[in-house]
């Protein structure tokens, strides 16, 4: 009887610290994140917060810079394996198509999420993308944004705020929907 409860005793013991790191883990993992975007108080991935700056390259060998494209940007990030992107890029491509003279759309591949360069290239060509396609690498960007689950889309305008946030895929109507609630 006495062993049992020891026993009892022990598992909780180990249950409680597994919890607690686990915890610690996570809050420095979102602390080490939070701490990135507090260099400029204003940048953040709250609604009307200035969006993260980053630079990627693109398959073409071109560099991309959120601060430096001047006017609103659909910051969309996918994978070629994700069902759901898909879905999506169709949409993003048709809508592209008709609005890219005054919006943007940069589709960031989570190249650290990819099974090899091969697969992205060859989404790429299937569904025929006709707007800026950087590669994450090394995961650093889709970090910063804390995309969790994808196709994740940030909606920023001219001047670099984030004005919305979609997570799951969208069609050209609800992008053109989030594009016009741009001021």
């Amino acid at each position: 009887m006495m062993m049992s409860r020891m026993r009892h005793v022990i598992l909780i013991i180990i249950l409680l610290g597994v919890i607690g790191f686990t915890l610690y883990e996570a809050l420095s993992d979102s602390i080490g994140v939070s701490g990135n975007l507090e260099s400029d108080p204003e940048t953040g991935l709250e609604i009307g917060a200035k969006a993260p700056d980053f630079t990627l390259e693109t398959l073409e060998g071109e560099e991309i810079t959120l601060s430096e494209v001047g006017k609103p940007v659909m910051l969309n990030f996918w994978a070629s394996w994700c069902p759901p992107c898909k879905a999506e890029m169709p949409h993003m491509v048709n809508f592209y198509e008709s609005r890219s003279d005054d919006v943007e759309i940069i589709a960031v591949n989570m190249m650290h999420q990819e099974s090899s360069v091969e697969d992205m290239k060859a989404f790429h060509d299937d569904y025929q993308l006709n707007f800026p396609v950087p590669f994450d690498e090394d995961g650093t960007v889709t970090g910063m944004y804390q995309v969790k689950s994808i196709p994740t889309s940030y909606f920023v305008n001219a001047e670099g705020y984030i004005e919305s946030k979609y997570i799951g895929p969208m069609t050209e109507r609800s992008i053109s929907s989030a594009f016009d609630k741009i001021n």
